[in-house]
């Protein structure tokens, strides 16, 4: 992360509703140990410089540097057979089948791939990890290759070399004097930040008070936080209100916290970007003291203790048999992101340490509710999805990273990927005149592409530029889930607690943004507060009204993780969407996340996390159209802890479903709208699919009440 981009998030963020103390550039380190390496390139063969390969030819993709290893995937076509050659650093002890020497001095253990046969392969596509890549070919043919490849580059120790090594230098011919003795160093406890659950690992981490404490974020690709929910401060469990939302880190790839001690007491934190990556810091409080029971090591129950607040501590409990699945079918298929299920998948592209990338999209067939396939590789954390008018491909978010996928929706196979955003793309749309949007939520913009770019074979990857940029009004806003709707875009801004519609027309907000903790609380009488508004949503205009609705957890002391909905009125009748009209603020279930508009206009169905005690379930918001203020629940159904998504879908035989995700529970929720009040229709066993997120029904109801009305509808008839 440059120096620039920090000093502007460090000045400006507002995280999770709180407006933060300016933070010191030198609070962050520089990312100088990492490198994101994303290219397609055109190699051509040279004579192979190592000792004893004078009749080998080889192309170098990424050089041999003392302490650097290269992790990622690649995809080659050659103008003729090639090996793939990948290097290791010899291990003391090791005696490798083959060594590798340019220099004569330096030696890599070496390993010679042959895809395809003993002569290799004119093209391939593989995972690696090494300390050099490279094609080759043993019997001297010259060739050319293009590349593209989606990798990092890591410093094992200290900082990246530059990418040619630089000249040996003279060892000294005396070693100088050391005038004073070395100071012992201080022990630091270091909390790894990655992108696999659990999270932060250790996830519970117990030392005495004043222990330096560290958070490394090696391991990721992507932006996180280090972000206090609470401090308990004595037996009885009380809470430090100065530990609500306190922000101490922000981490790019690579970077690694400036060091914290911490004051006695338990902390939960989580990252303000993902916040269901929890974890605990205990600081001269025994675990069995604060939870009353006894254990050590791995097995203290703090991380247990601690889990209703914010549930994502892992592992989670199973809570199989589900329900029953609805007695009526629904129609097409139900395409869910999970989102922690880690594929072992031999394609799929791998972090560090080789593992693969979490993430999957699991997918229902609504005819029979069972799970028909998956799509288990090049993803990192699938957010969200949404499909092309035309049915014919998906677009799907990477949270945990920063790019687009493209998929096949007929064959469930990857077929573009690694199309470049800003850091932690969450949410996307595919509008009517095919353009694809995505909020950079870990920036303060959202990004246009030209969907016949995307969906062009003929275009790399690589080469895909967004068409157009909608920059925040505010700095670090973390667009999330925003949605679009007849050229209009309401977006919350997750980070700075604050609230917009944007004119497609006109790429800007159509007035100033809301902010959300002015707004004045019915049910406790004061201020919203902080708080974090995850999702914001437009239904269809009737009776000349449109409703604009959003999310909200509120971050407060007092009320802390309390869900909230608020309403507003950008109809013609109120003055259209640049004259938003306050209707009213319900109070919803403990952090609610997703809540849509129903195609038909008529309900609202809310995903509704759980948190401090409070169960996960989902609420029915009926939106009246002649009097908007009699907008009210009128459904409270089950859920499972971590309940999150949400979209709808057809009903065989007519009406909606609502299908409903859950973060914690492999389980998707069929919610029937034909009943009055709407009611759980059933429940869908999701087999090993963790990490429930964004829901795609395909044909999706979106904007279209009845199949009938739906473009694609006399394909599911």
């Amino acid at each position: 992360m440059n120096k620039t981009l920090v000093a502007g998030i460090a000045a400006g963020i507002l995280v999770l509703g709180l407006i933060l103390a300016p933070l010191s550039v030198d609070q962050f380190a520089d990312a100088k140990h990492i490198k994101r390496i994303v290219q397609t390139k055109s190699f051509e063969s040279m004579q192979d410089p190592g000792l004893g390969h004078e009749t080998h030819q080889i192309a170098i993709i990424l050089p041999p540097q003392d302490g650097v290893v290269y992790t990622g995937r690649f995809t080659y076509s050659a103008s003729a057979p090639v090996e793939v050659v990948v290097l290791h650093d010899i291990k003391e002890g090791e005696t490798p089948a083959k060594i590798y020497t340019i220099d004569g001095q330096k030696k890599w253990a070496l390993s010679l791939i042959k895809l395809g046969g003993d002569v290799g392969t004119a093209s391939g596509s593989m995972s690696f990890a090494g300390a050099a890549l490279a094609l080759h070919t043993l019997d001297g043919t010259e060739f050319k290759a293009t590349v593209t490849i989606h990798a990092q580059a890591r410093a094992m120790m200290g900082e990246l070399p530059t990418m040619m090594p630089p000249p040996p230098m003279e060892e000294p011919k005396e070693k100088p004097p050391m005038e004073m003795p070395p100071m012992k160093p201080e022990i630091v406890k270091t909390i790894t930040v990655s992108e696999w659950q659990p999270w932060f690992q250790p996830s519970a981490l117990q030392v005495d008070p004043g222990t330096p404490v560290v958070w490394d974020a090696d391991e990721t690709t992507s932006i996180h936080t280090i972000t206090f929910v609470t401090r308990v401060t004595d037996l009885q469990l009380n809470m430090d209100p100065e530990f609500t939302a306190k922000t101490i880190a922000i981490l790019a790839p690579g970077d690694r916290s400036t060091v914290w001690k911490p004051d006695a007491g338990v902390y939960v934190y989580v990252c303000a970007i993902h916040p269901y990556m929890t974890g605990v810091v205990s600081a001269g409080v025994p675990y069995n003291a604060i939870t009353g029971e006894m254990g050590t090591g791995e097995t203290d129950p703090t991380v247990a203790k601690f889990a209703p607040w914010y549930p994502s501590v892992a592992p989670w409990q199973d809570q199989r048999p589900f329900r029953d699945v609805p007695e009526t079918p629904g129609v097409g298929e139900i395409w869910v992101d999970t989102q922690f299920e880690v594929a072992a998948d031999p394609s799929s592209p791998t972090g560090r340490f080789g593992k693969s990338w979490p993430g999957t999209i699991t997918i229902v067939d609504a005819a029979t509710w069972e799970v028909t396939g998956k799509v288990k590789s090049g993803l990192n954390g699938p957010h969200n999805l949404e499909h092309s008018p035309d049915g014919k491909y998906v677009i799907q978010t990477n949270w945990h990273d920063d790019y687009l996928t493209l998929i096949d929706a007929e064959t469930k196979e990857v077929v573009k990927n690694y199309i470049q955003t800003g850091f932690d793309p969450a949410h996307v749309a595919w509008t009517e005149d095919n353009m694809i949007i995505t909020g950079v939520n870990a920036g303060a913009e959202l990004q246009i592409f030209d969907a016949a770019q995307i969906t062009d074979p003929n275009m790399a990857a690589s080469d895909i530029k967004p068409m157009e940029t909608i920059k925040a009004s505010v700095a670090l806003a973390g667009p999330h889930g925003f949605w679009h709707r007849d050229g209009l875009i309401s977006a919350p801004y997750h980070l700075a607690n604050q609230m917009v519609v944007i004119g497609m027309d006109e790429l800007k907000e159509l007035f100033e943004p809301i902010k959300t903790g002015e707004l004045d609380d019915p049910v406790t009488g004061d201020k919203i507060g902080a708080g974090i508004n995850l999702a914001s949503y437009l239904g269809p205009e009737i009776n000349g009204h449109r409703f604009w609705v959003t999310t909200e957890v509120l971050l407060e002391h007092a009320k802390l993780l309390q869900g909230r909905q608020m309403i507003y009125d950008i109809g013609s009748a109120v003055g259209g969407p640049t004259n938003p009209t306050f209707v009213k603020i319900l109070e919803v279930g403990s952090t609610p996340i997703q809540s849509p508009v129903s195609p038909d206009g008529r309900y609202v169905v809310t995903a509704n996390a759980g948190g401090i005690g409070a169960p996960a379930k989902i609420t029915v918001t009926e939106l009246d159209y002649n009097n908007p203020a009699n907008s009210r629940v009128v459904a409270d159904l089950p859920g499972y802890p971590g309940s999150h998504g949400v979209t709808y879908g057809y009903k065989q035989g007519g009406g909606l479903y609502a299908y409903v995700t859950n973060k914690f529970a492999p389980v998707l929720q069929v919610v029937d709208l034909t009943t009055s009040p709407p009611s759980l229709a059933g429940e869908v066993d999701l087999g090993n699919g963790w990490g429930g997120m964004g829901v795609l029904s395909i044909p999706t109801a979106t904007y279209y009440p009845t199949l009938d009305a739906h473009p694609l509808g006399k394909l599911y008839k």
